[in-house]
C-alpha cells in the first residue's frame, strides 16, 4: 500500500470501527439515571446508526437497511415488525410519488415548465422580477417534484443565461440566480408533503409519536403558506446581500424563450402527466370527505394519501399514449420507466430513519433527552422555547442528514410540546418542516451539493454558507407565526384530545 493511498484507507477503517466502538462503549458505562436498561440499548444502537450515517463508510442507503437488522438482533424488534418498515405508509406514499413524478421528467413536463416561466413578458429584463420568478417557480415545482433534478434543470439555465452575455464569475444577478436553484428547491419542498424524502420521515414519526397520521390537505395547509413566505424571504435576502445596486445587468431571456420553443407544442404525454397529478392532488384534498358525503364509509377509509399516491402512480402504466412500429401499445409509463423513478436508496433510508425514531419512543430515549432540553431551557415561554426548538434543529441539520435529525429531533420535541403546553402536532411539523432547510454547506443537502457542482463558479460555498444563518433564523419565525395563525385552525383542540 502506497503512503499516499493510507491515511484514505485508516479514515475509512476508523470511520467502520466508531459505530461499534461507540456501541459497545456507552453498553459499558455505568447505568445513566433516568435511561431504562432498554433506553441504554436503545441509546447505543442509535449511536452506532447515526455515526455511521455521519461518517459514511457505507452508503446511507445501505446502513439503514443495516439498522434493521441491528434493532431486529438485539431483540429491540421482532424480526416481522422490522420488515415491515420497508411496506410503511410512508414507504408507499414515497413510492407511489415517485411514479407519479416520474413521467414528469420522461415526458419534459419539467423543462416546459421552467422555460415558460422564466420567459414570461411581465419580467422585461428587470433583474428583481426575473430572480423573483425565478426563486419562486422552482420553489413552487419542488413542492410535487423531486428538489434533484429542479435544481439541476435551474442551475442550468442560469448558468446558461450567464454564458450567453459572457458575464464573469461573481456576476451578482448570476450568482443569485445560481443559489436559487438549490435554496428554492429545498425551501419549496416544505410545501406538501410529496416535497421531498423527509417530509416522509416527519409524517412517519409524528405518526408513531402523537398516533396521528396526517392528511395531505393539513399538511399542505400550513406548509404552502409557509413555504410561499421563505421563498419571498429568499428573494429579499439574496437581493440586499448580493443584488442590491447592481449596475449593468444584462438578461438574455430569449435563451429560455427558444429552449422552450424547441420543445415544440404540449405533447399527450405531458397532458396525461398533468392530469394524472391534478387527480391525485384532488383526491388527496377531497377524497375522503366526499367518499363521506356521499355515503361510502369505506371507501372513504380507502382513500389515505398511500393509496391515492400507489393508485395514480399505478394508473400511468394503463393509459394508453400511442401504438408502436409492431402493434403493440405503448402506455404512458413503462415498467421500465417507472423502475427509474424508483429511487430505492431513498426508500431504504427513509425506512431505516422511521425505525430510528420509533427505537428512541421505545426506549424512553426521547423523554429522556427532552426533560434535560427542558432543564436547559429553563423558564423560557413557550414560544421561545418553540422558536428555539426550530432553529436549533435547523442549524444542527447543516451538518448532518437531515433524516437523521428530524428522526431525532421530532420524538423530543413531541415530549417538550407536552411539557410547556404547545400543540404537538403543529410544533413538530414545524420543526420537521424547518430541519429540512439544509443549504449551508454541500454535505448539508443533494439541492446545494448538485447546485455548486453546475454553477460552474457562479456561485460559491462560500456565498451559501453567508446566505444560511439569516434564512434559517427568519425561516424559524416564519413558522412560528405561519403555525401559530393556522395551527389551532387546522390541528384542534378535540383532534388532540382524540390522540
Amino acid at each position: 500500500m502506497s503512503e499516499r493511498t493510507t491515511p484514505s484507507v485508516m479514515k475509512h477503517v476508523l470511520s467502520i470501527l466508531s459505530g461499534p466502538a461507540a456501541f459497545f462503549l456507552f453498553l459499558s458505562l455505568p447505568p445513566i439515571e433516568g435511561l431504562s436498561p432498554l433506553g441504554m440499548k436503545c441509546c447505543a444502537a442509535g449511536l452506532w446508526i447515526v455515526l455511521w450515517w455521519i461518517t459514511e463508510p457505507f452508503p446511507i442507503a445501505l446502513t439503514s437497511l443495516f439498522s434493521l437488522l441491528l434493532y431486529a438482533g438485539l431483540g429491540l424488534l421482532k424480526p416481522p415488525v422490522s420488515f415491515a418498515y420497508l411496506g410503511n405508509t410512508a414507504i408507499v406514499l414515497l413510492l407511489g410519488s415517485m411514479i407519479l413524478l416520474g413521467v414528469w421528467k420522461e415526458s419534459r413536463l419539467i423543462e416546459r415548465y421552467a422555460y415558460w416561466t422564466i420567459s414570461m413578458g411581465w419580467v422585461k429584463g428587470r433583474p428583481l422580477r426575473l430572480l423573483l420568478v425565478f426563486g419562486v417557480a422552482g420553489g413552487m415545482l419542488s413542492m410535487i417534484v423531486p428538489n434533484i433534478p429542479v435544481a439541476i434543470l435551474f442551475v442550468s439555465i442560469a448558468v446558461a443565461m450567464a454564458k450567453g452575455v459572457e458575464a464573469k464569475t461573481g456576476d451578482p444577478l448570476y450568482r443569485c440566480l445560481c443559489m436559487s436553484s438549490g435554496i428554492s428547491s429545498a425551501l419549496g419542498g416544505a410545501g406538501t408533503p410529496i416535497g421531498g424524502a423527509p417530509n416522509m420521515v416527519v409524517i412517519g414519526v409524528i405518526a408513531s409519536s402523537l398516533h396521528y397520521e396526517m392528511p395531505f390537505w393539513a399538511w399542505s395547509a400550513i406548509g404552502f403558506p409557509m413555504a410561499m413566505l421563505w421563498l419571498l424571504v429568499m428573494v429579499a435576502l439574496l437581493w440586499v446581500m448580493f443584488l442590491r445596486g447592481a449596475k449593468d445587468v444584462e438578461i438574455p431571456l430569449d435563451i429560455a424563450a427558444e429552449r422552450l420553443k424547441a420543445l415544440g407544442p404540449v405533447t399527450k404525454h405531458e397532458h396525461i402527466a398533468m392530469f394524472t397529478m391534478v387527480l391525485a392532488l384532488f383526491l388527496w384534498s377531497f377524497g375522503q370527505p366526499l367518499a363521506r358525503v356521499m355515503g361510502f364509509p369505506g371507501l372513504a377509509r380507502t382513500l389515505t394519501p398511500p393509496m391515492i399516491a400507489l393508485f395514480c402512480g399505478c394508473l400511468l402504466f394503463f393509459i394508453p399514449m400511442k401504438k408502436d412500429e409492431d402493434g403493440r401499445i405503448r402506455f404512458a409509463m413503462s415498467w421500465q420507466q417507472g423502475l427509474r423513478a424508483m429511487n430505492w436508496d431513498i426508500l431504504i433510508f427513509v425506512a431505516g430513519a422511521l425505525a430510528f425514531g420509533d427505537m428512541l419512543i421505545k426506549g424512553g430515549v426521547d423523554k429522556f433527552l427532552a426533560d434535560h432540553l427542558v432543564d436547559v431551557l429553563g423558564d423560557m415561554s413557550p414560544t421561545m422555547v418553540w422558536v428555539v426548538v426550530m432553529a436549533l434543529s435547523g442549524l444542527i441539520s447543516q451538518a448532518f442528514s437531515n433524516v437523521a435529525v428530524i428522526g431525532l429531533m421530532l420524538p423530543v420535541t413531541a415530549a417538550i410540546s407536552v411539557e410547556y403546553g404547545l400543540n404537538p402536532i403543529v410544533t413538530c411539523l414545524t420543526v420537521g418542516m424547518v430541519s429540512n432547510i439544509g443549504i449551508m454547506f454541500p454535505v448539508s443537502s443533494p439541492p446545494t451539493a448538485v447546485t455548486l457542482m453546475g454553477a460552474e463558479g457562479y456561485a460559491t460555498a462560500g456565498d451559501f454558507l453567508r446566505f444560511a444563518v439569516p434564512m434559517i433564523v427568519l425561516a424559524a419565525v416564519i413558522a412560528l407565526v405561519v403555525g401559530s395563525l393556522l395551527g389551532d385552525i387546522v390541528f384542534p383542540a378535540e383532534l388532540l384530545a382524540a390522540r
